[in-house]
């Protein structure tokens, strides 16, 4: 009877040191294959001293599904991490949009923090934009229609007037490239395909209107000789006419044909250098007490 006893005690406590083992074992299983989509609420990785939340590499993978991350850590900082927008497509998760901002600061003063920057060339600059796969490229360059260049000046290109009208009074040209106003200041080298004849003279500058050329004071017209085919004359805008520029050497010097005196040459010096064993000669238009116009010698 005693032994019987016994056996039963023993088996009792066999049996339960197996059901012991059994559940132990079925929780280490669980430990190591937790699933957090169904075996977890409200995760908190706050309190863990190490998480990568990410796959992390130095080449983006051949293939992705939509929502999946990735840390590319050969890409340069801050252009890092891409995420799966299509079927096996890598785009690169970066402050644009309304994902991030970013502040301006003009000379130490803070324009503003925006999400979106916004460039414009201003008068005489263009700007290109492109986009590298990795960063936004912006290259400024000048606009050759408004601003003058250095190629230009030294081509004497941007101020040359050259005019290619048959007319002695009336003048037309253009200019490189296109005058599209006319501007008080204004400087032009002004080159006449035909010697002027003296009297009421126009130039009309790329269709921009009629205007009257003056000597430099504006109010006299130029006479025969002021205005000589081939040769650059400088003139200006005063804001009404377009007026002569003092010659720096005086009529005649440069062999130019003398006018005949009247009215519109009146007042006028005329040199002319003489040859080896000549004087040279300096006259004047004037008119006598008879009113009789001629050049007088006055040297």
């Amino acid at each position: 009877m005693r032994r019987n006893i016994y056996w039963t005690v023993a088996y009792w406590i066999v049996a339960y040191l197996t059901y012991l083992a059994a559940a132990l074992g079925t929780a280490c299983l669980a430990q190591t294959a937790i699933d957090l989509n169904s075996q977890s609420r409200s995760v908190d990785f706050s309190g863990f001293a190490y998480t990568k939340p990410v796959q992390t590499g130095t080449a983006l993978p051949a293939t992705c599904s939509v929502g999946q991350m990735f840390f590319n850590s050969a890409a340069p900082n801050g252009q890092n991490l891409y995420g799966c927008t299509a079927a096996n497509v890598w785009t690169l998760q970066s402050g644009g949009g309304s994902g991030g901002s970013v502040t301006i600061d003009n000379g130490s003063t803070i324009v503003g923090t925006r999400p979106v920057l916004s460039f414009s060339a201003g008068l005489g600059t263009l700007l290109t934009t492109s986009d590298t796969g990795s960063a936004i490229a912006i290259q400024t360059s000048a606009d050759t229609s408004v601003m003058t260049t250095l190629a230009a000046e030294q081509s004497g290109g941007a101020l040359l007037c050259a005019s290619a009208s048959g007319s002695a009074t009336t003048y037309t040209c253009s200019l490189s490239p296109t005058l599209y106003a006319y501007t008080a200041g204004m400087v032009l080298h002004w080159q006449a395909g035909v010697s002027g004849a003296g009297g009421p003279t126009t130039l009309n500058v790329d269709t921009q209107g009629v205007v009257s050329v003056k000597l430099p004071d504006g109010a006299t017209d130029p006479g025969p000789g002021d205005v000589v085919a081939g040769r650059i004359r400088q003139i200006w805008y005063d804001g009404t006419v377009f007026r002569l520029v003092e010659p720096v050497v005086p009529a005649g010097i440069l062999g130019e044909a003398l006018p005949t005196c009247g009215s519109t040459v009146r007042g006028r010096l005329w040199f002319v250098a003489g040859a080896t064993g000549v004087k040279d000669s300096l006259s004047v238009c004037a008119k006598d007490s008879t009113n009789t116009f001629a050049w007088r010698s006055l040297y």
